[in-house]
């Protein structure tokens, strides 16, 4: 009889063990679904911006101007999983650098404000790590400001990208001063991300922006004060 009792307690084990067995999978699956936030579906929905990183002014630009630091901020609007348009708006601040003109010391601040219209494109499958591309048309406003000018009384200064050009040997005083510009431009870069909850991804961005600056008659000819800078971006998009 005790054969026969163990003997049939074995059989039901082994007939049960796999529908219990898969039913403890299924509880871990669930349950590690339930531990991962997943994504929720962006089309249709708002999202904010902001950010801090260093601006490197180039070519002509870079020869005027030190690196700078800026900030960002923005909103965006997706109009699908992969598509969005985002509003922008970044403050920069650069230092003049010193020896651009012979036999003078010059001192002065340098600042970049644009507002721009992107268009950002997802490439990347959706999953917690992404890549894009992004690019539109801006205003930009520019202003450099010399605060020291040593070493003459008067002087012949034409830089453009100082925003000051005169053929006339001038007081110093006259070229000590605030200027400014206001002009259109268009930029274009990539970035990746990574989701850290729901929404809410970390970001890194290079970006290219190209402006047309106003145009000065030099004594070398007709040149155009165009700007060119690259801000490197760290921020976070909600």
């Amino acid at each position: 009889m005790s054969r026969f009792f163990v003997m049939s307690l074995m059989l039901t084990t082994l007939l049960t063990a796999p529908p219990a067995l898969g039913g403890a999978l299924r509880q871990a699956a669930e349950s590690k679904e339930d531990f991962i936030e997943q994504e929720p579906p962006v089309a249709g929905s708002f999202t904010f911006n902001l950010g801090v990183g260093v601006v490197f002014p180039l070519f002509e630009t870079n020869s005027r101007f030190k690196e700078g630091w800026g900030f960002l901020l923005g909103a965006g609007y997706h109009l699908t999983e992969r598509i969005s348009l985002h509003a922008e708006y970044q403050y920069s601040d650069y230092d003049v650098k010193e020896g651009l003109l012979a036999d003078t010391s010059l001192s002065g601040d340098h600042i970049m404000q644009y507002g721009d219209l992107n268009l950002l494109i997802g490439v990347a499958p959706k999953g917690r790590l992404g890549l894009y591309i992004t690019g539109g048309p801006g205003l930009y406003y520019r202003k450099v400001e010399l605060t020291q000018f040593a070493g003459a009384a008067l002087v012949p200064v034409c830089d453009p990208w100082l925003l000051f050009c005169t053929s006339d040997v001038v007081p110093v005083d006259t070229v000590i001063g605030s200027r400014s510009t206001t002009d259109f431009g268009l930029n274009g870069g990539v970035g990746v991300s990574y989701r850290v909850y729901g929404p809410m991804r970390v970001y890194l961005e290079a970006r290219y922006h190209y402006i047309f600056g106003p145009e000065y008659d030099t004594p070398t000819g007709s040149r155009r004060a165009n700007g060119q800078y690259l801000p490197i971006n760290l921020g976070v998009r909600f």
